[in-house]
């Protein structure tokens, strides 16, 4: 061996081992003292880029765990509202079905009506329940919340009613609202109508039912209701309405103070007078309150009073008609009048209740045609710039209260296989045809309400239970306001039950606002079933994506410790080898002795 002193190779050599082996060892004290095995970029690149990815859906998997707690408590929150009002409804029930029982007294449903005022007050405060500074059921978190197909077209008419806007205004305004959202405006209802309709899916996409004996009325079965409307059955008398003496002057009816002509010698219209005096106009009336929730009894109707005129009309294909006069001021109605063209029913069959023409197969039953007039008599009456409204919603709101499918079925087949035809009638109803004004109009109508009662309010709130921006819960809160509700109107009138009467018609409202709580609840409900899946699941993600990275990033503790206890030793070891490096070197020294 060469005797070298200038490079000392063998010591150079040990020492680098001693720097290897050191470093080896500070590794392993490092990750012994973290836990981990990956502590910086440099232990492991690829697996430490992992694990830091994992690390940020951990983090953001537990504020989704958080979310999901927090929506949970605004959702028990909700509930707890709308528990108290569905209870306060039933007790609602209870006291219209007290007060509709005639063994008690008008002061007996005075006492009834100051609780059922407390009580409505009592679900306004319920409506305006919050979380957090938000209100959750006073309509802001998704607007209106349909009950069902008649509860739409309901909602329809009364933001009509109490609406003080022009009529466009209105008509926007009453199909967002009425639908819960679904439709934003007119245009927006024409074209997503369109739409649906260009599967040629008449039943499916408006319910409405050709080929059985119901009319399609909006309070009949193909609309939802519990009983068969017909072309007999619309308008139900009692008995035979050309009973009694021949109306003179002026008479009271349902609100209304009918004005009667001079009905000489003719018999048919001494016979039609009787009828309309006896039961038509009450009976259509009755109709289009239980339909429409419209009468001639609200504070905000405008006019009281109706001329009748039995006479021949200037067009012959106009069976009757309510003519309107208008204060081109306000919008307002100040003047009514209905005409019956005798030209047409002067051979009335005084066999038939209904109103039969004598020896025509294919007439229009009187009464049916009073009770499609008087619904413009008394949205005329109810709705401020009634006349400005749209010719089809205007006529297709007369055809729905009583339905019109059995009279009108091959125009509406018609329509459905002609889109340009149908958009025409909807577009342009003002110059459409009146057959086309009148079965579009019925048609959308019953589109809206059948799509709306089977959809829910706009989704006006997001709950974020994903690491994604899309991964989010959204829903919306119905309005559980009284005015929603249909139990108060705009102008602050009550639901009444302070006659036997007017508590017999709270009942089907209370029946409308019951379905609505429960709607409203239902979802509530299924929401708060959804969260405790999601809070299940999230925690699941957050046990596996931990472990996940557990395994990357975290250190074999009995593996480490081996590799420390190896490092340890061998750094031991070349510590001493670099001493006996460098005592090598010395021996040079022995040849200068």
């Amino acid at each position: 061996m060469a005797m070298i002193v200038k490079n000392n190779m063998s010591a150079a050599s040990a020492l680098n081992t001693l720097n290897r082996n050191s470093t080896d060892l500070s590794k392993q004290l490092q990750r012994l003292s973290s836990g981990m095995r990956i502590n910086n970029a440099a232990d492991d690149a690829s697996g430490y880029a992992i694990s830091e990815r994992m690390r940020a859906q951990i983090r953001g998997v537990s504020q989704n765990l958080k979310n999901t707690q927090t929506a949970r408590s605004l959702m028990n929150t909700a509930e707890g509202a709308v528990s108290s009002t569905v209870e306060i409804l039933k007790t609602f029930k209870e006291k219209a079905l007290d007060a509709a029982n005639d063994t008690n007294t008008d002061r007996d449903r005075t006492i009834i009506q100051r609780e059922i005022d407390q009580l409505i007050a009592q679900i306004d405060d319920n409506a305006h329940v919050t979380y957090n500074g938000k209100y959750l059921l006073n309509g802001s978190m998704g607007g209106n919340m349909p009950s069902d197909e008649h509860g739409v077209v309901v909602d329809f008419m009364s933001y009509l009613d109490n609406a003080n806007l022009s009529a466009q205004e209105a008509l926007d305004g009453a199909i967002n609202y009425a639908s819960g959202g679904l439709f934003a405006n007119e245009n927006d209802l024409i074209s997503k109508f369109l739409a649906d309709m260009s599967s040629g899916d008449l039943q499916g996409v408006t319910g409405i039912n050709l080929s059985n004996a119901d009319t399609g009325a909006i309070t009949g079965l193909d609309a939802g209701g519990e009983k068969e409307k017909n072309a007999v059955s619309i308008v139900s008398e009692d008995g035979n309405p050309y009973t009694g003496g021949v109306p003179s002057g002026t008479t009271y009816i349902n609100g209304l103070t009918v004005t009667w002509p001079d009905t000489g010698s003719d018999s048919a219209k001494q016979a039609i007078a009787k009828a309309l005096n006896n039961q038509w106009l009450s009976l259509c009336t009755d109709l289009i309150q239980e339909s429409y929730e419209l009468n001639f009894t609200d504070p905000g109707t405008t006019v009281r009073s109706m001329t009748v005129n039995l006479d021949a009309v200037m067009d012959p294909s106009t069976l009757a008609l309510v003519k309107s006069t208008y204060n081109t001021v306000t919008g307002e109605t100040i003047g009514l009048e209905l005409q019956v063209n005798m030209d047409y029913y002067g051979n009335l069959d005084l066999s038939d209740e209904n109103g039969a023409v004598a020896g025509d197969q294919n007439q229009l039953y009187l009464d049916r045609c009073i009770a499609h007039e008087m619904v413009h008599a008394l949205m005329a009456a109810n709705i401020t710039h009634f006349a400005d409204l749209p010719k089809y919603i205007k006529e297709g709101a007369a055809e729905l209260v009583h339905g019109i499918d059995d009279y009108r079925k091959s125009k509406i087949e018609a329509m459905v296989s002609d889109q340009a035809k149908l958009k025409n009638a909807l577009e342009n109803s003002e110059t459409a045809p009146d057959d086309d004004a009148y079965a579009a109009g019925y048609m959308i109508l019953r589109y809206m309400a059948h799509q709306a009662a089977n959809s829910e309010p706009e989704k006006c709130m997001s709950f974020q239970i994903g690491t994604k921006a899309n991964q989010a819960i959204k829903i919306g809160f119905g309005d559980m306001c009284s005015t929603a509700l249909g139990l108060k109107k705009e102008d602050g009138t009550t639901l009444s039950v302070e006659t036997q009467k007017k508590a017999t018609s709270a009942i089907s409202v209370i029946d409308r606002a019951i379905a609505k709580a429960l709607n409203q609840q239902t979802t509530i409900g299924a929401i708060q079933s959804r969260l405790e899946f999601t809070a299940e699941n999230i925690i699941t993600a957050h046990e596996n994506v931990t472990a996940s990275e557990s395994t990357i990033r975290d250190a074999d503790m009995a593996q480490t410790f081996t590799a420390y206890t190896k490092a340890n030793v061998l750094m031991q070891t070349a510590q001493a080898m670099l001493a006996q490096a460098n005592k090598n070197s010395s021996s040079v020294l022995s040849l200068l002795q």
